[in-house]
């Protein structure tokens, strides 16, 4: 009973994306060894916060096979600057270290797990 309490624990607390900093990006992002997702935004920006939930989501029904963060590009500017992110909100893919995809907009769901799938199963 506690091992499975346990590990309800661990998946919750890994329910959502987490937030990343320019200072744990090499660490979280470019050394995973696994996909990693990455949502860019900002405070102020509404269409960010619809992205926000469907990123969460993917987090959550996702958890074990990639890793969902999100960054603050006001916070951050640098580590936008440096994958030419203009735009928010915009979506990168990682995998093994390399940007595989990017989506820029409000896109339905079903266009970040099309993304995601492909990354899988290229594993």
């Amino acid at each position: 009973l506690c091992r499975i309490f346990r590990k309800c624990l661990m998946i919750l607390s890994t329910s959502t994306a987490e937030t990343i900093t320019a200072c744990s990006w090499n660490e979280y992002v470019i050394c995973s060894d696994v996909p990693v997702l990455i949502e860019f935004w900002a405070s102020w920006c509404g269409p960010c916060r619809m992205v926000t939930r469907i990123v969460d989501e993917i987090a959550q029904e996702y958890a074990g096979r990639i890793k969902c963060y999100k960054l603050d590009t006001d916070d951050y500017p640098q580590v936008a600057r440096a994958y030419s992110i203009d735009r928010i909100p915009t979506v990168l893919l990682f995998k093994d270290g390399e940007k595989i995809h990017s989506i820029t907009g409000t896109l339905p769901k079903a266009v970040y797990v099309k993304a995601i799938e492909k990354s899988i199963a290229e594993q």
